[in-house]
């Protein structure tokens, strides 16, 4: 008995899994219903007249044409960030050969001044060292050029007197 019972399971389930696929393709031909933006959709049979002008796509197309718009939108997408990524990468290499040249230069001017500060500082070294003073030789000119205008000033006047 049971396996009478088991073989009509089997047909039933298989008879099942045979047809549901012809039953769900028979159904809506576009469930989203994205083909039907602006527009009518009618489902003709072979031989049955358009209620209306206009172009006739059979299942196939349609899908086609819903998927390659659906590819457009993909490529464009792709396309703009692969742009996108380009653009960036150009910048970031640009913004790093900028912080390379900054960084080169900011090292060659902390150079430069490390040597300037060092000279001055050596300059200065040597200055506390040996110090040049030239106050008697200031004073002594002083006097010599005070006498020096003495005496022309003394001559001028006499000379206008005479």
């Amino acid at each position: 008995m049971w396996t009478m019972w088991n073989k009509f399971l089997a047909l039933l389930l298989s008879l099942a899994l045979v047809s549901l696929p012809f039953y769900a393709y028979a159904g809506e031909a576009d469930p989203d219903d994205s083909l039907n933006i602006n527009g009518k959709v009618t489902a003709l049979g072979e031989g049955e007249k358009a209620p209306y002008q206009g172009i006739l796509f059979d299942i196939q197309a349609a899908t086609k044409l819903k998927l390659d718009k659906e590819f457009a939108q993909k490529n464009f997408e792709l396309q703009l960030d692969y742009e996108k990524k380009k653009i960036s990468a150009e910048l970031t290499l640009k913004l790093n050969a900028l912080q390379i040249k900054h960084d080169t230069l900011k090292s060659k001017a902390d150079t430069l001044l490390t040597i300037k500060n060092d000279e001055i500082n050596r300059l200065q070294d040597l200055i506390k060292d040996s110090p040049n003073d030239y106050n008697n030789w200031f004073f002594a000119g002083g006097v010599l050029a005070g006498v020096l205008l003495s005496i022309g000033i003394f001559y001028a006047t006499v000379e206008i007197r005479d």
